[in-house]
């Protein structure tokens, strides 16, 4: 019995799918599916360390790139997953211990962001949220180097422009912490361009 009611039940399932479908007003098709307004874009950019990493770095500039998946959400609003690899310098010797610091870090971000043409296209803000694994390491001028790695929290706030569909150019400032009494904040200059 229950192999006969099996088959029977798949047929009427199927048969019901499509007209469900067909019913679905065009606005709320496949609103569901990753690819709806979906796009990928490149990144590159300089990464401005400040507070104590910037001290520690002697105020070296470091370079970054990423990848980014935007959603478009509607009315000017678009949510956007962020993946970057920063590397910075090392600084000349700082403080009374005389440390070299070399850092680089991992980024993932969630941001939104909110564009004020309601269309995706001219000036925009963003806020994200999101976790950076910080990669470490301090050489003493008469020690052993000694290398750390950590996971923190990313908050994220800046502004860009979306100069065409293809384009922009953006500014951020990243909140970190490497631990509890010393701050990974770094001011990011971005360009990035989708594919």
């Amino acid at each position: 019995m229950h192999a006969a009611l099996r088959p029977l039940l798949f047929i009427l399932c199927a048969a019901t799918l499509p007209a469900a479908a067909e019913d679905a007003p065009e606005s709320k098709k496949c609103l569901w599916h990753w690819h709806h307004k979906s796009e990928f874009a490149w990144q590159v950019q300089a990464n401005f360390p400040s507070k104590d990493l910037g001290r520690a770095l002697d105020s070296r500039t470091g370079l970054g790139l990423g990848m980014q998946w935007t959603r478009d959400r509607g009315h000017g609003i678009t949510n956007r997953t962020r993946l970057e690899w920063n590397v910075f310098p090392e600084g000349n010797p700082v403080g009374t211990d005389a440390i070299k610091t070399k850092a680089s870090n991992y980024v993932l971000s969630f941001d939104r962001l909110y564009h004020f043409s309601g269309e995706d296209r001219g000036v925009y803000i963003l806020g994200g949220l999101g976790a950076v694994r910080w990669f470490l390491d301090r050489t003493p001028v008469d020690g052993p180097r000694a290398s750390s790695h950590t996971t923190k929290l990313a908050v994220t706030a800046g502004a860009g422009f979306r100069f065409n569909h293809a384009v922009a150019a953006e500014a951020r400032y990243m909140v970190s912490t490497i631990d509890r009494t010393y701050d990974g904040n770094v001011l990011q200059a971005s360009v990035s361009m989708r594919f």
